[in-house]
């Protein structure tokens, strides 16, 4: 087991108010800084995703680390502290950029499957249930995506109980779906989907129509939109009614979820021109709110402001008023900014919270098992994480 630095900080209490704060955006349900907990990992943290991988139903993180290759597994205890499995960390593929967990051998255990960026691969570890991971026996998976892989979610497109990956291809305006296969894992090569104009670096998995079946939705960078691609529960999409939905400039990253408690699933968009060679317009935070059937409107207020390089962004309830809050990471600086939400097409009050430099990839989960989502940071230039409780 490799050893692992642990850095506690209990002076991160100030909370600073941003710019741009919408109407009615009062210190309600606020919270309270309690203290960061900094773990080190592998060599520029990028991304991280949070799921059981030893099913003792506590939450553990799987960071990946573009310089070194490699994701490193933290296994919780439930009350905030982590340990690092047996034989973390485990080789990830070339500058893995992108991550998604789900079982696709079908063995009740967590895997990973990896998006390797200026490659045309996947790869896939399967998890052993206590923690551990080795590559699948046909990983990596090619994809014929142009020009090469930089994101990946996961879903069962199908309905054939098997998940299926979802992959961009920018350079031809397409996703690519590689279904799930009984013996290969992954049928490859994929089915290509119509999307907006370069969809660029981050596609997620949601169910947009309260089908129960997953959709796509892809942040479109060139064309300030973002494609709702419906699956039709067989292997076929169509794109939502009024898809694509403009969502301002430069869409870069997204994170689907009820972000105004209406039981309806919504999208938060980081716009992020500063991240695109020629990006023009405003960087920031673009709310798009769900009517359940596939279709999206913008929130007044919207691109809220977010930092000098916007790049991550997650969702969850940091302060227990059972609606979900917005976090965004800003690699320009070492901050993130938090958003929280009310009932309705509300952001109550922003803050600034102070990280390590150049925050990447960024999650949120209740972690110390106290009914608070907690945040997960990347510190990329730090080669750390840091952990944020949440209180109420």
């Amino acid at each position: 087991m490799s050893m692992m630095k642990r850095i506690v900080n209990y002076t991160l209490i100030l909370l600073l108010s941003c710019g741009n704060r919408p109407n009615n955006s009062s210190l309600v349900n606020s919270i309270e800084i309690r203290d960061t907990l900094r773990i080190s990992v592998g060599k520029a943290p990028g991304s991280v995703e949070i799921g059981d991988f030893n099913h003792d139903k506590i939450p553990d993180l799987a960071i990946t680390s573009e310089m070194d290759s490699s994701v490193t597994i933290l296994l919780g205890n439930g009350k905030g502290n982590f340990t690092e499995a047996k034989h973390s960390p485990f080789f990830a593929g070339s500058l893995p950029n992108d991550l998604t967990i789900g079982d696709f051998d079908k063995d009740l255990n967590a895997d990973l499957a990896i998006a390797n960026h200026e490659k045309k691969f996947l790869t896939v570890l399967l998890g052993d249930g206590k923690g551990s991971f080795n590559a699948a026996s046909n990983s990596p998976f090619r994809t014929e995506g142009i020009p090469h892989v930089h994101g990946v979610a996961t879903g069962d497109f199908n309905n054939d109980g098997r998940p299926d990956l979802v992959t961009d291809s920018w350079g031809n305006d397409h996703v690519e779906v590689i279904f799930g296969d009984s013996t290969k894992l992954f049928k490859t090569p994929g089915v290509f989907v119509k999307t907006g104009k370069r969809p660029y670096q981050r596609l997620r998995v949601a169910d947009l129509n309260g089908d129960q079946v997953p959709d796509i939705v892809t942040t479109n960078t060139e064309g300030n939109n973002v494609s709702i691609l419906l699956a039709d529960g067989k292997g076929g999409f169509q794109e939502a009614k009024g898809s694509p939905f403009p969502c301002g400039a430069a869409p870069f990253g997204i994170a689907a979820g009820d972000i105004n408690g209406d039981g309806k699933t919504d999208l938060a968009v980081i716009n992020s021109p500063a991240s695109m060679g020629a990006g023009k317009g405003k960087n920031g935070l673009t709310v798009l709110v769900g009517d359940g059937s596939g279709n999206f409107s913008t929130i007044n207020g919207s691109p809220f402001e977010a930092g000098r390089i916007p790049n991550r962004i997650a969702v969850g309830d940091v302060n227990g008023d059972s609606i979900n809050d917005i976090v965004t990471s800003d690699n320009g600086s070492n901050k993130i900014y938090l958003f929280l939400m009310g009932k309705g097409q509300r952001v109550l009050s922003t803050r600034v919270i102070t990280v390590g430099n150049a925050p990447k990839g960024i999650a949120i989960a209740d972690l110390n098992k106290d009914g608070l989502g907690d945040i997960v940071v990347c510190n990329n230039s730090d080669n750390n994480i840091s952990i944020i409780f949440g209180s109420n």
